[in-house]
């Protein structure tokens, strides 16, 4: 019994101080009052399987647009020659533009093996070349035949335009060297189409020398070649109206056309004007003249007898007709 009393008063006295320990490990209660403190911040979670982490941004990949993934500027967009307008059946400035226009560089450099005037082609098959492969070796062959092209007057359409787009393409990649150029066909056409003149030709369809105006008799038959630029000749208009003269050669494409003029209805002149593929510029005019042009068998001339030739008067092998002034179409 002694022992269990002692027992039980040692529990006694050690209550307390288990209590008070206890109470110790436990957060202090905020009076009823008081204001509730901040929460602490949460800490962060990990990611789980599968969630993309935050990566803070680095000298070696910026955030946004300027960064590696961002996509990369464009090519500078350059213009190539534009159409022709020229055929397969063209003489031999067109089918060398042809080639060159479709970016056959190759081809056009072999064509152009032993040819004496093909310096420009040359040029323009270089920066063709140049333009595919992009090195500095092509660049620089390029370049240099660019500078080594003679001047082409602009009455040469195909080839004035093949030397300044070839020196405008020189010229841009020595702003920008080593960047690629794309080429897109350029707009319009290197020889606009139009109607440019008149010319009266024989038979063999050899001009008439010695003829200031496109003229003939007004009972007709007189054949005019249609000058100027252009493919195929859908409509012939006299005085604005359709009309169907004798077609005496070419109507093909890229022919050019010989008409036989009609009689002249009591017309002194008709105005000529064509329609292409396209519109078409220009217009000309034909004359009905009966006075006898050149080459014409000359009117009798009478002479009296023993009677010299005053100065000044036609013989026999001159003309008795003034020259008529030029008419511009």
């Amino acid at each position: 019994m002694p022992c269990q009393s002692r027992s039980h008063r040692i529990g006694l006295v050690l209550a307390p101080v288990l209590m008070l320990g206890l109470s110790a490990c436990l957060p202090p209660a905020s009076p009823p009052d008081s204001p509730s403190p901040d929460p602490a911040p949460a800490a962060t979670a990990a990611p789980t399987q599968g969630q993309p982490t935050a990566v803070e941004p680095t000298a070696v990949q910026p955030p946004g647009p300027a960064g590696p993934a961002a996509p990369q500027a464009e090519a500078p967009v350059v213009r190539w020659v534009p159409i022709g307008p020229v055929g397969p059946n063209d003489p031999t400035s067109g089918q060398r533009y042809l080639l060159l226009q479709q970016f056959q560089c190759d081809a056009l450099a072999e064509s152009l093996e032993g040819a004496e005037d093909a310096a420009v082609w040359v040029a323009g098959a270089a920066v063709c070349k140049a333009l595919q492969t992009g090195t500095q070796q092509d660049w620089q062959r390029a370049a240099n035949a660019v500078a080594a092209t003679p001047r082409v007057p602009q009455t040469q359409c195909l080839e004035f335009t093949v030397a300044a787009t070839s020196a405008s393409l020189i010229a841009q990649h020595r702003s920008t060297p080593g960047v690629p150029l794309k080429a897109v066909t350029g707009p319009g056409e290197a020889c606009p189409r139009h109607l440019s003149g008149l010319t009266v030709v024989d038979e063999n369809l050899r001009p008439v020398p010695g003829t200031a105006r496109a003229s003939g008799p007004s009972a007709g038959g007189t054949i005019v070649r249609l000058d100027g630029y252009y493919v195929r000749v859908e409509n012939i208009l006299f005085d604005g109206v359709p009309a169907f003269p004798e077609i005496v050669s070419g109507g093909g494409d890229y022919e050019t056309m010989y008409l036989r003029m009609p009689p002249s209805d009591g017309r002194k002149e008709v105005r000529i004007s064509i329609t292409d593929t396209v519109d078409i510029s220009g217009t000309v005019t034909f004359f009905y003249d009966d006075t006898p042009g050149p080459g014409s068998s000359p009117s009798p001339t009478l002479t009296v007898p023993g009677a010299e030739p005053t100065a000044g008067s036609p013989t026999p092998s001159q003309s008795s007709a003034a020259p008529s002034p030029t008419v511009a179409p």
